[in-house]
This record gives structure tokens, sequence and C-alpha cells, in this order.
């Protein structure tokens, strides 16, 4: 076994922690967060960081947004499907085909 994933007898250190994550000491005063609303915090980021960040940010909420909508039409088509044959209607885009098909397996 490798020796760093034990403490040392002789170590300073408190065992409070886990050996592989050293976590902030909670009692340590850390960063004060940004003053303002979260959404203020964003304006404020985005000018900062100039037009190409807000460009790429705007394209890739754009891109998740079709994603979104790419996955909301599928489960509309689905839901579809499942009411027509429920009915004994056909799919739409079933056309003459038969919902079984045979499997030659020899």
């Amino acid at each position: 076994m490798p020796d760093q994933l034990f403490d040392a007898e002789d170590s300073s250190e408190t065992d409070d922690h886990d050996v592989f994550y050293d976590a902030p000491d909670p009692e340590e005063p850390g960063p004060a967060p940004p003053e303002g609303s979260a959404a203020d915090v964003l304006v404020s980021a985005l000018f900062e960081a100039g037009p190409e960040a807000a460009e790429h940010l705007l394209k890739a909420a754009q891109e998740l947004l079709l994603a979104a909508k790419a996955v909301v039409d599928a489960g509309e088509r689905v839901i579809d499907q499942h009411r027509a044959a429920g009915e004994g209607e056909a799919a739409p885009d079933a056309g003459d085909e038969p919902r079984v098909r045979r499997i030659d397996l020899a």
C-alpha cells in the first residue's frame, strides 16, 4: 500500500478530515460573496468577460433550448402514438405495415 494513503504517526494535523479531500476549515473566514442579486452578478461578470464570452454563452443557451425542445417533441410523438394505438387506430406514420413481423430463425 502506498504510504500517502495513511497519516504519519508524527503528523501535526488533526484527524477530523478525509485523507483524500481536505475541506476548508469552516471556522476560517472565506472570500465574501459578491454584493447584489444573482442576476446582477451574472450581468457584471458578462460585462467583465467581454462580448466573445457573452456570445458564446448565448449560443450555448440556444443549443440547450433546442435540445430540450427535441426531447419534448419526441415525447409528444410517443404519447400520440400510444394514444392512437390505444384507440385502435394505426400510427400516423405506420402506413399499411403490420404491427407484428414474423422473424425466421432457421
